[in-house]
């Protein structure tokens, strides 16, 4: 188990709102959901009560939303009472779980010395254990009596709507009778200690901390073989994925500096000949050493013991003597001198998330995948249908017959009887013939329902492989489930493919398109959906618009699609999909061109753009005296939100 202390204001004015409003922003909603204005304009957390102080922490940690209804499950002579709230087990002291924030609270502001008086800290576990409830109060009350809080008000809850369960604790720092606040000095260390105590006396996994427990049960100060990142370096691999100077010396240079170090050989000459084999220098800077790319001298530097403590300038003058620069570069025509090789350089601009690691993983996926291809063509080729052995099975029974004929034309003298026991022998033979037709055709409905009357698809071969523990078969498995989770997050929420995409340059946004005949949903992948009767007609993704159509004589939705379109500059654009409705987007475009000044569909494509100029200038030429026709067609104004009208025209001829 491991303790969490959340940071705190620096002002005394820990605002729990904040935190609130925070967590309750991570609940993040799938990119398919709707974002509705009513939703947008209630503020994430604002249903929490607005109660300063503790009474925030406790709705967080007790998830208090729309007042979930509370039973009480236990209280013991102490007073501390268990209350299910909702789905979250908490544990108080106080009266009650609704009156918690309000009692601490108050006894809080009895102390006018004490500016911040909560306290919040988390005891978590890892993710494959799962504590009792009674274990975790109990180390909570534990974690509490350490902290010289044992009387003091708290409120506890069980999480477990994350990887790792894990308990809230926020309690008043001032005492309910004395009304002292209590000194928080050193809590990290202190709950720390209790985490070991904890995880001895309980079971429970040991984690990493500042402090560990010997076999006797001894308590000791964890000590750091080797220090960590500068906060600069660790911030640029993670923002830049770019690898530090830092990153690298620890990588290139640490483990032989380590090396002779333990064999107390690391002097001056040598530490320079390690750095200097990778590309590395090393120098006196304000007081200390400092290693620096030697291709770069001038650039960014690390201090040597970040990289390694013993080459710390301590450590070396205290060990080595006085700082001693490195030697020349030897001359290549000495051969006597030994002379030192660069076997690297230090590049900044390589991925530091890489490392070969990601295109080692591939590249083993993909052998294991060719083998798994490879044991599946295997199987083809050795399948055999099986066989139900009907031929022979009817020759048995033919067999049976004639047997039995024999045995009646050897003991039979009267012809009478005889010929009547060659019928009686005809007919049990057509008896079991028809039984056993009837036998091989549940024989044969039984292999069609399990599959084995055919050799399995690819597919289905994969799956039992994986049922079977095949590792390969397993991640083939899931890179489809990548693979179609990644095609469905390209198509947004369409089951169906387009009648006709258009395809934008980067940053060429349209505003919404406001009209009478569709409705417009937008999602929080940004995807304006237009709907009519809850189906997607036009999707808006931003750099494309897909055409959805109902039918052949829906003119309303390639009107809009047309619309949407001709909001873009044009410069990149470019239609795709099927002739005829890439053709019928163009036309609609056109005829939108000949009857709106302010926003005309362009593309990038010199034939599609020769199609809509053609059609653009037939259209004004047929209709320059039909008036009625023209003002059919829709029509934008462009200062105002564009609204589409209710009149469209679905049959108008094309060239």
């Amino acid at each position: 188990m491991n303790v969490i202390i959340p940071p705190k204001r620096r002002d005394k004015k820990t605002s729990f709102k904040k935190l609130v409003s925070y967590v309750s922003t991570r609940e993040e909603k799938k990119s398919a959901e709707v974002v509705s204005p009513d939703a947008a304009e209630q503020a994430p957390g604002a249903e929490y009560i607005s109660t300063p102080g503790f009474g925030q922490l406790v709705d967080y940690v007790g998830r208090k939303r729309s007042a979930p209804a509370s039973e009480i499950v236990s209280i013991s002579p102490e007073g501390i009472q268990r209350v299910l709230s909702g789905e979250v087990l908490c544990e108080t002291n106080c009266f009650s779980l609704e009156t918690a924030a309000s009692e601490m609270n108050l006894v809080a502001s009895q102390n006018r010395h004490c500016k911040d008086a909560v306290y919040h800290f988390i005891l978590s576990w890892q993710g494959e254990e799962d504590p009792l409830p009674d274990a975790i109060f109990r180390s909570v009350r534990y974690s509490l009596k350490q902290l010289g809080m044992e009387e003091h008000q708290y409120v506890a809850a069980i999480h477990r709507d994350t990887d790792n369960v894990h308990c809230h604790v926020s309690a008043n720092r001032v005492h309910p009778q004395t009304y002292a606040a209590q000194n928080m000095w050193n809590d990290a260390d202190t709950l720390q200690k209790c985490c070991r105590v904890l995880e001895r006396e309980f079971g429970f996994n040991v984690d990493n901390g500042s402090w560990h427990m010997d076999q006797y049960g001894d308590l000791h100060r964890t000590r750091r073989d080797m220090p960590s990142a500068p906060r600069g370096a660790a911030k640029r691999e993670i923002f830049s994925d770019k690898e530090s100077l830092h990153g690298y010396a620890v990588r290139e240079a640490r483990q032989m500096l380590n090396d002779f170090s333990m064999q107390d050989c690391l002097d001056w000459p040598l530490v320079h000949n390690v750095l200097y084999t990778c590309g590395l220098g090393l120098r006196e800077q304000n007081g200390g050493l400092a290693i620096y790319d030697l291709l770069n001298p001038e650039g960014v530097s690390v201090k040597a013991s970040d990289v390694h403590p013993a080459i710390s300038h301590v450590a070396m003058v205290k060990r080595w003597g006085d700082y001693q620069p490195a030697a020349p570069a030897s001359d290549p025509d000495d051969h006597e001198a030994g002379i030192l090789t660069v076997d690297k350089f230090y590049m900044p601009q390589l991925h530091v998330r890489d490392q070969e690691a990601r295109r080692e993983r591939r590249e083993a996926r993909a052998v294991a995948r060719d083998i798994l291809r490879a044991r599946y063509d295997a199987y083809r080729t050795g399948w055999e249908k099986p066989d139900l052995r009907a031929g022979e099975r009817f020759r048995q029974i033919a067999s049976h017959c004639v047997v039995a004929k024999a045995h009646v034309r050897d003991t039979v003298r009267d012809p009478l009887m005889r010929k009547l026991m060659y019928r009686v022998a005809e007919f049990e033979k057509m008896k079991a013939m028809a039984e056993l037709r009837l036998q091989l055709r549940e024989e044969r409905q039984t292999l069609k329902e399990t599959g084995e009357g055919r050799p399995l698809s690819w597919k289905s071969w994969v799956e039992r492989e994986a049922v079977n523990g095949d590792v390969a078969a397993l991640s083939q498995i899931r890179g489809w489930a990548y693979r179609e989770k990644r095609n469905a997050k390209d198509r947004g929420t369409h089951n169906t493919s387009p009648d006709a995409v258009v395809y934008f340059g980067p940053g060429d946004d349209a505003p919404l398109l406001r009209n009478p005949t569709h409705d417009f949903r937008l999602t929080k992948n940004g995807c304006v959906e237009y709907q009519r009767n809850g189906k997607t007609e036009v999707a808006d993704y931003g750099d494309r618009v897909e055409v959805y159509p109902r039918d052949e004589a829906d003119q309303e939705t390639w009107w809009l699609a047309a619309a949407v379109t001709a909001r873009r500059s044009g410069e990149n654009a470019v239609i795709k999909g099927e002739q005829a409705s890439v053709t019928r987007l163009l036309d609609s475009g056109a005829v939108l061109n000949a009857n709106n000044a302010d926003h005309r569909l362009s593309v990038g494509n010199k034939a599609q753009q020769d199609r809509i100029d053609v059609t653009e200038a037939w259209f004004r030429e047929k209709y320059r005296n039909n008036a009625a026709d023209m003002e059919a067609v829709p029509r934008y104004e462009s200062n105002e939100p564009e609204n589409l009208p209710a009149r469209t025209i679905r049959d108008l001829p094309r060239p």
